[in-house]
């Protein structure tokens, strides 16, 4: 089945880098599950709740316009009709995560534009194995947890590298 972004998505695509957009309106034709882009630009504001509430780790949030007067990043949040009423809902189940992760990350690899995914910050998408979006984020956690440090998980983040987008 083929999905296509509605109107929702496309509003909140406003603002954001025209190379994150060529990677998500690719990504929508490719996957296996229906998402929504449920955030594209944040206000500081937004931001700065978000952080307070512990949904986000900075106040620097590639959402936010850059320097270019664009955003770097978007939401991807899986659509899945979970109650059987014919109606897809907004789920933030992590298997579904992996589903819309896999999608940008070979959207990301045929385009060649590089995504970082909040599900492993350390590593390029299109670096990650075809697949197994699942075990490389249990890596990226293991990792974090070498260094002594906790993994922030967010499955539906994907952004445009900073020091390539600035």
């Amino acid at each position: 089945m083929t999905f296509r972004l509605g109107d929702k998505s496309q509003a909140n695509l406003i603002g954001v880098h025209p190379d994150l957009v060529r990677v998500v309106d690719r990504a929508i034709v490719i996957t296996t599950i229906d998402f929504q882009v449920y955030e594209g630009v944040r206000t500081a504001a937004r931001q700065a709740r978000l952080k307070a509430s512990g949904a986000s780790q900075t106040l620097e949030s590639r959402h936010l316009v850059g320097s270019a007067g664009l955003g770097h990043a978007v939401d991807l949040v899986p659509l899945i009709d979970f109650d059987g009423d014919g109606r897809a809902e907004l789920r933030w189940d992590w298997p579904l995560c992996y589903l819309v992760a896999e999608a940008v990350r070979q959207a990301s690899e045929e385009l060649g534009v590089p995504i970082r995914w909040g599900g492993v910050w350390d590593r390029a998408l299109a670096d990650l194995a075809p697949g197994q979006m699942e075990e490389e984020a249990m890596a990226y956690a293991a990792r974090r947890r070498v260094l002594g440090k906790k993994a922030f998980l967010d499955g539906p983040h994907f952004e445009l590298p900073a020091a390539l987008y600035p």
